[in-house]
């Protein structure tokens, strides 16, 4: 196992699109947050930037640019994750490097199992580094030193990025089954478009690719307060039936 971990570690280390997704969620998005910010409070507030951020805010000062970012990150987290989850299980399909792993003496659903660490420990690294960032831009948004209190809101903010990432990791299946990356990126797009679709229906408390975002307050105060534990309880179940749905489609995968 430490032999796969160090190998896929040093694969995902050297690709671009996790880089690219490291820079654009990590730092891209903190930094959306504070543009967004200043533009709702130190500019006009009746330009169309300044409502639709604002629809964005509850409360003010610290709790209401952490809970904008939470917000923001419950999107961009799943989709980034997703991106790198699905080229992660999809590479060797794709170029046909798929029959190199049956040479191996490291055993198939163990390289699976190898993916899988190493996605979870760059997916909290990323939630990190995307919780720093805001804290190092936060005068950019004009903002004083943070408060004492401002501990639970900075936790959601990890929160709400672990669960995005979790919640990408069902597309490993699709990546390993469809024998490609390709199906996971359409996959993902989907499970985008039926979770607007159950959310305007009125269940998306219990749909786990909606129940973050609104957790975090993307339907405001009120929608946030409808989500119970055993809804967000619902996340790792996803996440858990994703990875053993892959690390049983490996095991048994033949070459085609």
């Amino acid at each position: 196992m430490l032999a796969g971990i160090k190998v896929e570690w040093l694969k995902l280390r050297r690709s671009r699109i996790s880089m690219i997704t490291t820079v654009l969620v990590g730092i891209g998005v903190p930094a959306l947050t504070a543009g967004f910010l200043a533009a709702a409070t130190r500019g006009p507030a009746d330009t169309p930037l300044a409502i639709k951020v604002n629809a964005l805010l509850i409360g003010e000062g610290w709790p209401a640019y952490l809970g904008m970012l939470a917000q923001i990150l419950s999107v961009m987290s799943f989709l980034g994750v997703g991106f790198v989850v699905a080229w992660c299980f999809g590479r060797e399909f794709t170029d046909h490097t798929i029959t190199g792993l049956y040479a191996l003496p490291t055993s198939r659903i163990t390289i699976a199992a190898a993916k899988y660490v190493v996605l979870l420990a760059w997916s909290l690294g990323l939630s990190l580094i995307t919780l720093a960032a805001a804290f190092t831009l936060a005068p950019l948004a004009g903002l004083p030193a943070p408060p004492t209190d401002v501990l639970e809101p900075a936790a959601k903010v990890l929160a709400v990025g672990v669960n995005g990432a979790l919640l990408a990791y069902p597309l490993a299946f699709i990546a390993s089954a469809a024998r490609g990356y390709l199906p996971a990126v359409a996959g993902l797009i989907l499970i985008v478009v039926i979770t607007q679709i159950l959310t305007v229906l009125g269940i998306g408390a219990w749909v786990p690719y909606a129940a973050t975002s609104l957790w975090a307050g993307m339907g405001g105060p009120a929608a946030a307060a409808t989500i119970a534990p055993h809804h967000l309880a619902l996340i790792p179940l996803t996440a858990a039936a994703g990875v053993a749905s892959t690390l049983w489609w490996w095991r048994r995968m033949q070459v085609a």
